[in-house]
């Protein structure tokens, strides 16, 4: 098999969902790490975007870290990572879905609010309800297994697994709680670190806290 390329930055969160995938399935891959605070003038010839992740699959360019995880998990068969049945593969998209158009805008706007403590208390209440609805609507109805989607982890996994990583960034700099109502969920984050994809691919929560105070300082 030949040796995938990956472009990728070991803070970016969706570099690392990718690098995630590469591992549970086995692929081999060349890590071109790109620092993403001073790119080099060849990258962009490389990401359209001007983003990572970004991989080269047989000479071919992919990008957007959601898209490439789907085409990998499509043409590298070996171990398998979304359902094959219709309707479940499409309960999974939902569930990627809700990562990224409600937990990971709930959680911008922590950042983006820094400072304003009213709308700070709405936005942690906000994200407490979101937790607190995955617990209930996913992880309670699973009859067994603690992955997303029961016994095997998934795509769903992976997608989420980088962003509850820095949680631990927000509990320390807005104060936010893991709710006591998510046992499962926590069950769940307990599975992922014990994956090797994320041991070697997390990034201590001083890291996380850093970027993060950087980026609020470039909001204000």
């Amino acid at each position: 098999m030949e040796t995938i390329k990956i472009y990728s930055s070991a803070r970016c969160p969706y570099a690392q969902r990718t690098r995630m995938l590469m591992i549970e399935k086995e692929l081999p891959f060349e890590l071109i790490e790109v620092d993403l605070s001073n790119k080099p003038d060849w990258f962009l010839a490389v990401s359209p975007y001007g983003k990572v992740p970004v991989v080269v699959d047989d000479g071919k360019t992919i990008y957007e870290s959601a898209i490439i995880n789907e085409y990998l998990d499509e043409k590298f068969k070996n171990i398998p990572l979304m359902p094959e049945e219709p309707f479940e593969k499409a309960k999974a998209r939902i569930w990627m879905d809700y990562c990224t158009n409600k937990y990971l805008v709930l959680s911008r706007k922590l950042l983006t609010d820094n400072g304003n403590d009213e709308l700070q208390t709405q936005n942690k209440e906000k994200l407490k309800q979101a937790l607190i609805y995955i617990e209930k609507e996913c992880f309670e109805k699973n009859t067994n297994g603690d992955f997303w989607l029961g016994e095997t982890i998934s795509l769903v996994d992976l997608h989420y697994a980088p962003f509850f990583e820095r949680f631990g960034a927000f509990k320390e700099l807005f104060g936010v709680e893991w709710p006591k109502e998510c046992v499962k969920l926590l069950n769940w984050w307990n599975a992922i670190q014990e994956r090797e994809s994320y041991k070697m691919t997390v990034l201590p929560t001083d890291a996380h806290v850093d970027l993060y105070k950087s980026l609020m300082r470039k909001v204000s």
